[in-house]
């Protein structure tokens, strides 16, 4: 009975039904008038837009640009340096991000999590603007003193982030440039922004973070499990509405498992035996996981990816610790 408790309800077969498409643009914002809460509840409300779990994913992929660049030492102007472009990375470009994305998406969570801070109307409009103002012009400031290249990476960042959610591009309405565009944000631009800053990019960090960040779109696939409520009445054109949620969960593992296996490949390939085997030994976990995921897509996702997803960014910074 307690384990019944704890699986999301589903359809018979674990899929919905696919709709006729087509893709719903936001309309005009409904300004919710402020209610008066205490500090506390206002500040919960920015940090539930700006969602700190997400930030996790980027701030790892900008360690990993750090370590494979072979030029961070353990010394204060480093370290104080590392901290800033975890602060950049996170919080305010992801954090910024994110908060951008459930402005436009607040008719979708207005389905799938009504209690979120938007939709039920924890923080106005107005307010959702001036967050993102602050964190963008934070962000820049703190790329700006870690060099031009990363301030230009920034720009790029921000540039995706806001066409990723609002028309008329939303590429999130575009099944499969969504999740590009998700995993050049949160792995392939950190990545390069930081080893910017120790030794320069080189072009084993362009092929290293540019295989993590196309095994990044099978981690964005998972992640559109949780929606897929909203996502269907919407007809916002996900991949599991797509395809369903078998074969989307299929093409997501082919993904991610054909990303690291790209990578041990490389390794291979430069005579780096040990790192190649450690890779290959984080995956054996991985495929075993995925054995039950594939039967229940629907009542899995989120527990697949909570811990598969470990095993795949060990591996990342696996393959940058031996670039060295």
């Amino acid at each position: 009975m307690e384990q019944q408790a704890k699986e999301p309800v589903q359809s018979q077969n674990d899929e919905y039904p696919r709709p006729k498409l087509v893709v719903v643009r936001p309309g005009q914002p409904q300004v919710v008038p402020d209610k008066g809460e205490g500090w506390w509840q206002k500040w919960d409300g920015y940090l539930s837009v700006m969602k700190p779990i997400t930030w996790i994913p980027v701030i790892w992929s900008f360690w990993c640009g750090a370590v494979a660049a072979g030029g961070l030492a353990f010394t204060v102007v480093d370290m104080g340096k590392l901290l800033l472009g975890f602060l950049l990375s996170g919080p305010l470009l992801c954090g910024m991000g994110q908060s951008i994305n459930d402005y436009f998406d607040r008719e979708v969570d207005a389905v799938n999590e009504p209690w979120r801070a938007i939709p039920s109307g924890r923080l106005n409009i107005n307010q959702i603007y001036q967050l993102t103002g602050l964190l963008g012009f934070l962000g820049l400031l703190a790329a700006y003193y870690l060099g031009q290249t990363v301030l230009l990476l920034a720009f790029l960042g921000i540039f995706l982030a806001h066409n990723y959610s609002a028309p008329p591009l939303r590429l999130k309405g575009r099944t499969w440039l969504g999740p590009l565009c998700s995993g050049i944000s949160y792995i392939f631009l950190p990545w390069l922004a930081a080893s910017s800053v120790w030794g320069g990019i080189s072009w084993r960090s362009v092929v290293l973070a540019g295989i993590y960040s196309l095994g990044g779109i099978g981690i964005m696939i998972l992640n559109d499990f949780k929606s897929i409520k909203g996502d269907y009445q919407l007809k916002l054109p996900s991949v599991p509405v797509v395809y369903g949620t078998a074969k989307a969960a299929r093409f997501a593992i082919a993904i991610m498992d054909g990303a690291q296996l790209a990578v041990v490949v490389l390794l291979l390939l430069e005579g780096r035996l040990p790192g190649a085997a450690l890779i290959g030994l984080l995956i054996l976990p991985q495929i075993w996981l995925q054995f039950y995921f594939v039967k229940k897509p629907l009542a899995l996702a989120v527990w697949y990816q909570a811990r598969a997803q470990n095993f795949l960014v060990l591996g990342m910074l696996v393959a940058a610790w031996v670039a060295l």
